[in-house]
C-alpha cells in the first residue's frame, strides 16, 4: 500500500463526507486507503461514512478519545508506506493526494510532508510555524502583534511560494513516513487537542528527520469545524489548548522554561480576569460565562 489517509472525526458529519468525497473525486494514482476513527459523536458519524463510502475502514469509540489517540487507532489500522493525517474538514484538490506521495518519493531526505492550505475563500492558510517560544507564549495572552504575525511564530507570506523546510506542520494536512513514526514513536496521547503535531515535529527533528512544504499542491480547510460550536466548546478547547503547551514545555523545554511559562500564564490569566469581570459589569457577559471563563482560569493556573 502507497498511501494511508487516517481522518479522526468527531461530529460535523457534513464536512466529513464532503472530504471523503474530495477524496474518492481526485484519488491518488497509486494503491491507497482510508480510515475514519470517530470520537463518541454523538450524530451517527460512522453510519452516514458507511453508507455513502462502504470502501472506507471505520472505527468506534465509546467515548472521546481526543486527536492523538485517533490517530494512533488510524495508524494501527494502516499499511501504507505514507499516512496522511487528514482533518475532517478539508477538501483535497486535483491531483494533491498523487503530488504529494510524488513529491516525498522525490525528496527521501524528508520525512514529514504538506502542501498548500487554503481557506474556503481560497486565500493562502498559514500551515506552517516555528516551534513556540516563551515570546508567543506572552503575546497569546496580552494580544501584542497579531496573530498571524512573524512576531508570532509564522513564517512570512511569502516563504509558502516555494518548497522549504518548516519546523513543524499543522495537522490538518500532514504525511509521515510510516518507518520514520514507527522509530520514533507514534502520537503522545497526552495531548488530548493542540501541540500534538507540534510533538511530532519536534522529536521528527529531535531525531534528525526534516519536514517539507510544497506550494504545488492545494487542499482547502475551512478549520475549526468541532471546536467552535458553543460558547462552553471554545471555553472547553482553550482549558485544552493551555494544558497541552503546560506539557509541551515540561516535556521538551525543562524546568527553567516551564517555569517561566507558568508566570506568564499566571500574569496572563489576571489580565483576562480583570478583562472578563470588566465585561460583566459593563454588561457585556451574564454570569453563566463569566462563571465558566471563570472556572477554565483555574483550571489552566493548575495545568
Amino acid at each position: 500500500m502507497d498511501l494511508s489517509i487516517v481522518i479522526v472525526s468527531y461530529n460535523a458529519t457534513q464536512v466529513l463526507l464532503a472530504t471523503l468525497a474530495s477524496i474518492y473525486r481526485h484519488p491518488p494514482e497509486m494503491s491507497y486507503e482510508v480510515v475514519v476513527a470517530d470520537s463518541a459523536s454523538s450524530e451517527d458519524v460512522l453510519g452516514a461514512v458507511r453508507a455513502a463510502y462502504p470502501q472506507v475502514i471505520t472505527l468506534a469509540n465509546s467515548e472521546n478519545v481526543g486527536f492523538a489517540r485517533g490517530c494512533n487507532q488510524g495508524f494501527r489500522a494502516t499499511s501504507g508506506r505514507y499516512v496522511l493525517f487528514l482533518n475532517p474538514d478539508t477538501e483535497v484538490q486535483a491531483g494533491a493526494l498523487t503530488g504529494l506521495v510524488r513529491f516525498a518519493d522525490s525528496h527521501p531526505e524528508a520525512s514529514a510532508y504538506t502542501c498548500r492550505l487554503v481557506n474556503p475563500d481560497g486565500s493562502l492558510q498559514l500551515s506552517c510555524f516555528h516551534f513556540p517560544d516563551l515570546r508567543m507564549a506572552f503575546n497569546g495572552f496580552f494580544e501584542r502583534v497579531p496573530m498571524d504575525s512573524v512576531a508570532n511564530g509564522r513564517y512570512p507570506r511569502e516563504t509558502f511560494e516555494h518548497v522549504f523546510a518548516p519546523e513543524h506542520i499543522i495537522g490538518a494536512c500532514l504525511m509521515v513516513k510510516r518507518d520514520v513514526l514507527n522509530r520514533i514513536g507514534l502520537w503522545d496521547e497526552h495531548y488530548f487537542m493542540y501541540f500534538e503535531e507540534t510533538d511530532l515535529c519536534y522529536r521528527l527533528k529531535r531525531a534528525g528527520h526534516v519536514a517539507l512544504y510544497t506550494p504545488e499542491y492545494t487542499v482547502m480547510h475551512r478549520g475549526a469545524q468541532s471546536t467552535t460550536s458553543t460558547t462552553e466548546i471554545r471555553e472547553k478547547m482553550s482549558v485544552a489548548f493551555y494544558r497541552s503547551q503546560s506539557y509541551f514545555y515540561r516535556k521538551h523545554y525543562g524546568w527553567p522554561k516551564f517555569v517561566a511559562l507558568k508566570s506568564i500564564v499566571a500574569a496572563g490569566l489576571l489580565y483576562w480576569t480583570a478583562r472578563s469581570l470588566r465585561g460583566y459589569l459593563r454588561g457585556r457577559i451574564d454570569a453563566k460565562l463569566l462563571r465558566l471563563r471563570l472556572d477554565g482560569y483555574r483550571k489552566i493556573l493548575c495545568a
